[in-house]
């Protein structure tokens, strides 16, 4: 296997924002009017590891997310990429830093092919870069080329390639997330935030999921998910924190969150708590 990015996880670090940058929100506060959707909750990623974020319905997942892609201003608490104070940076200052996201629901051009939604994740050239790339068509055409070839690349890792020049608006659900997920993937981010990133997606594209975040936990890159799918979480990662009501109730391996008296509280009506 060649790796995520398609030519070799070293390739990661080219021209990107470099891995190994931790990801940590502390004592996240968030209002909506007079409702608290997330009370005080800390939470610490750690470069090449993948932690998971869980919980039932409403339990403030998503807003935590959104305080940490950017997308939602804390009500207090701060928000640090590496030792850089990121809180009030908002989500392309963050993407420009490293730091990307997908959503819960895809976000896709479903006018433009398949390949060219990936390739636009590509990050642009420097201000300098661009005025010369201008100036010599040679240098822009060199780089067109080579991120036409590494979206490619990517596509056929994921089994995709025959779908390259179809439009967006025409694949599956699963099929647009994985779409998405490249297009983060193009920008050689340090850090992925992913929210339910399995949803509607078929059994062997989960599975190529999962071994692909286990190729960007190798390169050193960050990565939390919000997921309910308790055999993937299990699976990918390594630190799991449950949220329930607004509030962190736990953190550890799966196995130690599942055997949490406030865990399989939080999940009654699922008998043994989370499912394994």
């Amino acid at each position: 296997m060649t790796g995520i990015l398609g030519v070799g996880s070293a390739s990661l670090t080219e021209g990107g924002a470099t891995p190994g940058t931790p990801l940590s929100g502390t004592e996240i506060v968030v209002h909506y009017g007079g409702v608290v959707a997330v009370n005080g909750v800390t939470v610490r990623a750690a470069a090449g590891a993948v932690t998971g974020i869980i919980g039932p319905n409403g339990a403030g997942k998503s807003s935590l997310i959104a305080v940490l892609a950017g997308a939602q201003r804390p009500a207090s608490g701060r928000v640090l990429l590496g030792e850089r104070d990121i809180t009030h940076l908002r989500p392309h200052q963050r993407s420009e830093l490293g730091l990307l996201r997908t959503f819960q629901t895809a976000r896709i051009f479903s006018r433009l092919s398949v390949l060219e939604n990936v390739i636009a994740g590509t990050k642009s050239p420097s201000a300098e870069g661009l005025v010369s790339a201008l100036l010599t068509r040679r240098k822009w055409r060199s780089h067109e080329r080579a991120s036409t070839e590494r979206a490619l690349g990517l596509l056929a890792e994921f089994g995709m390639l025959d779908q390259a020049e179809r439009r967006c608006g025409e694949l599956s659900g699963g099929q647009r997330r994985i779409v998405e997920y490249l297009r983060v993937l193009m920008a050689r981010p340090s850090v992925i935030l992913l929210d339910e990133p399995t949803v509607g997606m078929a059994p062997w594209l989960v599975a190529r999921l999962a071994d692909d975040l286990a190729t960007l936990r190798s390169s050193g890159v960050c990565v939390v998910l919000v997921g309910h799918e308790m055999g993937f979480i299990r699976q990918v990662c390594d630190v799991v924190i449950v949220m329930a009501n607004g509030e962190a109730i736990a953190e550890g391996s799966f196995d130690e969150v599942a055997e949490n008296d406030l865990v399989r509280q939080a999940y009654l009506g699922r008998r043994a708590g989370p499912p394994s």
